[in-house]
This record gives structure tokens, C-alpha cells and sequence, in this order.
């Protein structure tokens, strides 16, 4: 059984008006070092500049 976890990351922009994605890295290496996996990214309105992005986590669960 697996449980999820959905995280909310901003976005940013360079000089040149392209998307940085430092602020998910962070957020990645972060889950990660609790066990966490990244299973997909999802921008919440793909038809405008995204602001922030949906970052779905999984990880085993614990056998209770």
C-alpha cells in the first residue's frame, strides 16, 4: 500500500522569461531524503504562465 502527498512549488522566471525550476529541486531533494519519490508534476492551468507547480509524491506505507 502506497500513501501520496501533493506539494505545491512556485515558479520563476530568468532574464530571458524562461521557467526556473530550483524552488522543485529543493522541494525534491527534500521528500527524498524522507522517503518520498516524485511521481509526476502537474501545472495547474497549462493554458497560462504557471505560477506554481503540483509536485505528487509516493512512498511505501508503513505496515501498521
Amino acid at each position: 500500500m502506497f500513501e501520496y502527498k501533493f506539494v505545491k512549488a512556485p515558479t520563476s522566471f530568468s532574464r530571458d522569461n524562461t521557467i526556473q525550476i530550483t524552488a522543485c529541486e529543493s522541494v525534491v531533494a527534500d521528500h527524498a531524503a524522507q522517503g518520498w519519490r516524485l511521481v509526476q508534476i502537474l501545472v495547474a492551468n497549462p493554458s497560462a504562465t504557471p505560477s506554481e507547480y503540483d509536485l505528487i509524491f509516493e512512498r511505501q506505507k508503513p505496515h501498521e
